[in-house]
């Protein structure tokens, strides 16, 4: 796999709130399925479809690439992104809607005790820290999957905002879709900086572009407990390389 590089540590946002920690030492519903919660979520879900609906008008959502999500329809996929925006998970879930999509965030970030709650309703799950937390999601990822539901994973593992720099991948995605012999698909977001007079106004302000890519899909499982690392690894650089030459090409062709 190609050698990228490691988001800088200057860049990773600090989290200095996350106070209610998680002891993953007892059971853990990552992964909730009641029908009465969800009866109860739906004023939370009509002000957030309204309030990213208005979101994507002002930062002028473009989607390329639709025929690729025809996959999502017919079952359960592991989807992924490049993250370099606050909005970027946020789209995914509104392009895939109805359809569900439950987000892997990282620990520290559902440790604020209210942020865990509006990840709570928003379908998000921890992955825990530590080398067990792999283990400890496989399982309710798989039920997810198996139900037809979608898994979002970051891969770059750190928000930078408004980078357009592919960052080392974790392996997390591409081991869970080789157990669960299914197929990711790979969305990367394009920024273009919002200008107000041909002057740049900093911060986070952008237009945005989806470009949804072809579904990628996992070695065959072989027998034993051992993973074919350099199948994995290609297959992980597939997706990078992917979404390296779509930003690539997209800023090639505005001169930026």
């Amino acid at each position: 796999m190609k050698d990228r590089p490691e988001v800088p540590e200057e860049k990773i946002l600090e989290v200095v709130n996350n106070t209610k920690k998680i002891d993953f030492s007892k059971p853990f519903d990552f992964i909730r399925y009641n029908f009465l919660l969800e009866i109860l979520y739906i004023p939370f879900y009509f002000l957030a479809f309204l309030f990213v609906g208005g979101s994507a008008l002002y930062f002028g959502l473009r989607v390329k690439n639709r025929r690729n999500n025809k996959i999502l329809r017919k079952q359960g996929c592991i989807v992924i992104s490049n993250h370099c925006h606050y909005f970027d998970t946020v789209f995914t879930v509104w392009h895939i809607l109805p359809r569900r999509l439950y987000i892997t965030v990282v620990q520290r970030n559902y440790e604020v005790p209210i942020v865990r709650a509006i990840l709570r309703i928003f379908r998000a799950l921890p992955i825990p820290s530590g080398p067990v937390g792999f283990k400890m999601i496989t399982k309710p990822i798989g039920g997810a999957l198996k139900k037809g539901h979608h898994v979002m994973f970051l891969p770059e593992g750190e928000l930078v905002v408004m980078s357009q720099t592919i960052h080392r991948f974790r392996p997390g995605a591409f081991y869970q879709s080789y157990i669960h012999q299914v197929p990711i698909v790979p969305f990367v977001y394009l920024l273009k900086k919002r200008l107000f007079f041909g002057r740049d106004i900093g911060g986070a302000g952008a237009k945005f572009t989806q470009v949804i890519g072809e579904p990628i899909y996992p070695p065959k499982l072989i027998d034993g407990d051992r993973f074919p690392k350099k199948e994995l690894d290609e297959f992980a650089e597939r997706a990078a390389s992917w979404m390296e030459h779509t930003i690539a090409e997209y800023h090639e062709t505005r001169g930026v």
